[in-house]
């Protein structure tokens, strides 16, 4: 590389890689040897046929009778040298040959003690689990559209257990092996032993590594075709073309990415966005420094964008490019690679694109040498699951709990939901609304209810006309998104309703609600009666097998066992959660047709007698400022706007505004299409058996008349409370805060900057899945800006700089709870001074809008509670519902209070729920009443 033209950050890292250069020294190129011994570490006794291998290569061994070993060849000069053997701990020690020709290294081996067998791991294998295998291959041997997948298994898949989580607001999935992994490769020809240290997956990427132990199949010449394909095609064969300049022109093209303009909507046309998002560079404009100990280092001080011309590739990213493209991007500004092109730490670099598709499937040893150049590689995907795996991992489904089984005319049908994922990574930028119908046996809908979803959770209430016939009908569950897949996450419930004076009787198979062996439910009960009625005291107890408590939701039904001889005719959680083992589905569409709602919708048509073929901004107002947005049409006029939260119905005034803020054109807005109700009919199966002499209280505008108490509860803390800024306004943590001392470190630097260069990309990523998502939400010291055609959000940010700034804080993922001004994301600044430049006061003018009737959010009163009642209660079927209960490390025992019938002699306690890791929980306990009055 040229002297000129280096930034000042190369020069420092040029002269730290100088003074690394003084203190190495060459290598020697004939062969060498490792040698050794391995013991046991607590008897000293050899351990004889234990395996020692140079991770990551096909150099390996085992010991003799006597625990020594030898490895001989032309090895690397860095390496990591693993020892395992049975029942025992594997070690590795980092080996730096510097020119050696023999290195002598002892391994002392730790026993497992306690380990379960092969026997008792797979006896603990359950459907969770299997869910989470299969979850796991996605990511560590395959991804699904790749054809080496079908030729690749993990052997011994019981020696992996997983684990669920959140860090820092943002959830994780994570694998431990408690044995080497074996893996089979088919397509490349190796027997893998994969010694895992580390797997770890969020919505942001993945990461695993650990010791690698390569030994050969039988190679055919289609197995050798395969792996010489495998490698040019490979991150490693790019690397090593960089470091010894053997960049092909016909192979490669190299591009600079430039941070985002934000100003600028970035197109998918590649001949626009070069020179203005991209530009291309040459292998001389990275500086590459070789040293004597065989490491290389590339100084890579921004992101770059590969083009490899001779792998075919769909037009996915670049509507005129046909050809894979992968970015690479060193966090560090620099990153090492052995002779091999291996990075000795793969930390050190971040890969995208189709080099970021790279698994186990696809991996070779480091030692590998391709016996023949392959001039056209061929696409490693297989083109009829390519769009099955984009969309399959979005997919999701409701589960309804409801609190009883059989149901009367003009009674409320009670329900809890809770939304499984077929990724869950993706839950917080999936659907936020939940559609609920009631049909009967002529597919004729009977009630439509809408409900908000809040955070995988949904509560609702149904209720059934007075006049409705006894006869069996169908409760339908779905979100609009997944009507792109057909009906695959629609849920269909059966609700049987009984003539007033019937029971309905049903098998049910008792060992079902035991699903859990793993969380055990208790329920201690206490009840004391009065004159009129029977005082319960309930106490939930949720006991987790470890002592670190990972908490969950539930909802518990409290039943008249008298009046509910039978629980169990819908499904219960566990079953529901075999959907997520399902085989995997794409899409109907090219693109989705249905979108993502994150709130109440609306969509519709701008019109103008002077037609325009191009976008127009629609602004869109809740009521008097509740909420608002603007968003911009398509060339054909039609527009779509989600995130609205409001009960019942509101007013919406919609407009297109020109400069001088006067309205133009006509809006159309178009209402909601229900999805026809499919010939889909669930069995049931019961009997029915007349009540004697029973006067029950069960009809909904009885049911809520009367003195009853809400189910939550107001604590009073004597904690002084946050003040507005500190509790980010009331809008819960952020996806990412920009910390003070960044913003000390550049006080001279613009904010749209700073955004710019704390996002992803440098965009803000609001995850709205093709959507025209407008600008994000704006709030300096709490007060909303509100963007025009003259100045934008980010026009506005530009204002400021970072040393006038206390804090700011981004939401993307978590958006959609600023309604549907947050769609795009949001932006929360709060300045050093306060109050800067932005009147909170917006006074609307609603003269040029036309307005709009809305239907919201169906209201969910609280369930009536029963206390203190001064009157004869009658008996109920249902005593207790509450369908959001929370346990935790500070909360595992839960007490509930109610007052009941005192016809009432046995109650059912039904408990449904899951784990925040995903542990499905359903129990249903029955108690006699027992009082000493």
């Amino acid at each position: 590389m040229k002297e000129t033209d280096k930034s000042y950050g190369i020069k420092r890292i040029e002269m730290l890689f100088g003074l690394m250069f003084l203190l190495l020294f060459g290598s020697a190129l004939q062969a060498q040897t490792i040698s050794g011994k391995i013991t046991d570490e607590s008897t000293g006794e050899p351990l004889p046929f234990a395996n020692v291998f140079i991770s990551n290569t096909t150099f390996g061994s085992t010991t003799d009778i006597d625990g020594n070993f030898s490895i001989t060849g032309q090895l690397p000069q860095n390496f990591e040298l693993a020892a395992s053997f049975m029942g025992y701990y594997t070690k590795f020690r980092n080996i730096s040959l510097s020119g050696r020709e023999q290195v002598t290294v002892y391994f002392q081996l730790t026993p497992k003690i306690g380990q379960l067998d092969e026997i008792q791991l797979k006896a603990r294998r359950d459907k969770k689990w299997e869910r989470n295998i299969k979850r796991f291959e996605r990511v560590f041997l395959a991804v699904l559209d790749d054809p080496f997948l079908k030729q690749s298994k993990i052997v011994n898949p019981w020696v992996l257990d997983f684990e669920e989580g959140r860090e820092g607001g943002m959830k994780y999935f994570a694998a431990v092996a408690q044995d080497p992994i074996l893996i089979e490769n088919q397509a490349l020809g190796y027997n893998i032993e994969y010694h895992l240290q580390r797997f770890v997956e969020t919505r942001r990427g993945f990461q695993y590594y650990g010791l690698v132990n390569f030994s050969e199949l039988e190679v055919t010449e289609e197995v050798e075709e395969k792996r010489n394909a495998t490698h040019y095609g490979s991150l490693r064969h790019f690397i090593q073309s960089l470091v010894h300049n053997k960049i092909d022109s016909l192979e490669y093209e190299i591009y600079q990415v430039k941070p985002d303009n934000l100003m600028r909507k970035r197109s998918n046309d590649f001949t626009e966005e070069l020179n203005e998002s991209i530009v291309k560079i040459h292998r001389d404009s990275l500086y590459i420094c070789d040293f004597p100990n065989g490491l290389t280092a590339i100084v890579l001080p921004y992101k770059i964008e590969i083009h490899n011309k001779k792998q075919p590739w769909p037009n996915d990213y670049y509507e005129n490019v046909y050809h894979s493209i992968s970015w690479l991007e060193a966090p560090q500004q620099y990153f090492l690679v052995d002779k091999y092109g291996v990075l000795p730490d793969p930390g050190q670099l971040e890969m995208a694109g189709v080099m970021g598709r790279e698994r186990m499937a696809r991996f070779l040893p480091h030692d590998f040498e391709p016996t023949r150049e392959v001039k056209d590689l061929m696409a490693d995907f297989d083109s009829t699951l390519i769009q099955k795996t984009k969309w399959n991992s979005l997919r999701e489904k409701p589960h309804i709990s409801l609190n009883k089984s059989f149901y009367y005319p003009g009674e409320a049908i009670w329900f809890s939901g809770d939304m499984l994922y077929q990724n869950p990574i993706f839950a917080d930028t999936l659907s936020k609304v939940l559609h609920v119908d009631l049909y009967d046996r002529n597919f004729q809908a009977i009630a439509s209810e809408v409900f908000p979803i809040r955070n995988g959770k949904v509560s609702g209430v149904l209720v059934l006309p007075t006049d409705l016939k006894a006869d069996n009908y169908v409760l339908r569950a779905y979100t609009n998104w997944m009507r792109n897949y057909e009906s695959d996450g629609f849920t269909f419930v059966p609700i049987p309703v009984l003539g007033s004076q019937e029971l309905g009787i049903a098998e049910v198979d008792k060992e079902r609600f035991e699903i859990d062996e793993d969380i055990e439910v208790q329920v201690t009960s206490h009840f004391e009666k009065n004159l009129w009625n029977t005082k319960v005291k309930l106490e939930i107890n949720i006991l987790e097998p470890d002592q670190e408590i990972i908490g969950g939701s539930f909802n518990v039904s409290v039943l008249d066992a008298d009046l509910n001889p039978s629980l169990g005719l819908q499904s219960d959680i566990e079953k529901s959660m075999d959907w997520l083992l399902d085989a995997e589905k794409s899409i109907n569409y090219d693109e989705p047709k249905y979108p993502v709602q994150y709130g109440i919708s609306l969509e519709g048509y701008f019109s103008h007698r002077r037609r325009q073929l191009v976008p127009v901004p629609i602004t869109i107002v809740q009521g008097e400022l509740e909420d608002y947005a603007i968003v911009n049409s398509d060339s054909s006029g039609y527009f779509y706007a989600t995130g609205l939260v409001f009960q019942d119905s509101t007013e919406v005034s919609i407009a297109a505004l020109n400069a001088r803020r006067r309205s133009f054109g006509e809006i159309r807005l178009t209402s909601y299409q229900r999805p026809e109700i499919i010939q889909y009919y669930p069995r049931f199966s019961y009997q029915k058996v007349p009540i004697k002499n029973q006067e029950m209280e069960y009809a909904f505008n009885d049911f809520m008349s009367g003195k009853y108490f809400e189910l939550e509860e107001v604590t009073v803390e004597t904690i002084a409370p946050k003040s507005m800024a500190e509790n980010n306004y009331g809008y819960g943590s952020p996806d990412r805060t920009v910390s003070s001392d960044f913003l000390e470190s550049r006080p001279d630097l613009t904010l749209d900057r700073v955004v710019s260069m704390n996002m992803p990309g440098g965009s803000m990523g609001m995850y709205n899945w093709g959507l025209n998502a407008g600008e994000p939400l704006l709030m300096v010291d709490g007060a909303r800006f509100f963007p025009s055609e003259e100045e934008t959000v980010f026009a506005y940010l530009s204002t400021f700089v970072a040393a006038e700034v206390e804090s700011i804080k981004i939401y993307t993922f978590s958006a959609g709870t600023f309604g549907l001004q947050g769609f795009a994301g949001a932006i929360l600044v709060e300045t050093k001074k306060g109050r800067r430049g932005i009147q909170e006061d917006q006074f609307f003018d609603a003269s040029q809008f036309q307005k709009f009737k809305l239907r919201g959010f169906s209201s969910v009163p609280d369930f009536p509670v029963m206390n203190n009642y001064e009157g004869v209660l009658k008996q109920r079927s249902v005593i207790y519902w509450n369908p959001n209960m929370i346990w935790d490390k500070e909360r595992i025992s839960i007490p509930i209070e109610f007052e009941m019938s005192n016809q009432t002699k046995r109650i059912l306690v039904k408990i449904e729920g899951i784990s925040r890791d995903r542990d499905p929980i359903m129990k249903i306990i029955e108690i006699a009443v027992y009082t000493s009055n």
